[in-house]
């Protein structure tokens, strides 16, 4: 029996799709705001709402595009990106390419790994 590890999905980094992409995970935080005082009897209290937000997102895959590598070289490593899911969920946002990896080229194709940081606001759009 065949394994794959992550979920397909339909990556595009500006206005340029890149192929082959899965998504291996990602890493939603948001960093609290300690209001703590001598009033809160020992306990930690902090404010419902994050100061700092932040998602990472992992990716992997087999591509035949150099559009993160162009990326990673130009210097041009801040993008709108779109991640649709299968099932249609979409998160959209702008990213950092953080790291940029490739193996061996095979047939006009290559692995690669990136890891993308938000740089502002990010979106979820739920399934239809």
């Amino acid at each position: 029996m065949a394994g794959s590890a992550g979920r397909d999905v339909a990556f595009t980094w500006g206005s340029n799709p890149v192929s082959g992409v899965r998504e291996k995970g990602f890493t939603a935080n948001g960093a609290a705001i300690d209001v703590t005082d001598d009033d809160s009897a020992g306990w930690r209290e902090v404010l419902a709402k994050a100061s700092q937000n932040e998602v990472s997102i992992s990716l992997a895959g087999v591509t035949k595009d150099n559009v993160l590598r162009t990326a990673w070289f130009s210097g041009n490593r801040t993008e709108n990106v779109e991640i649709e899911y299968e099932d249609g969920g979409k998160i959209s946002g702008s990213f950092f390419l953080q790291s940029y990896s490739e193996g061996i080229p095979y047939n006009g194709a290559v692995t690669f790994t990136a890891e993308l940081i938000s740089t502002g606001a990010v979106t979820y759009t739920p399934p239809a």
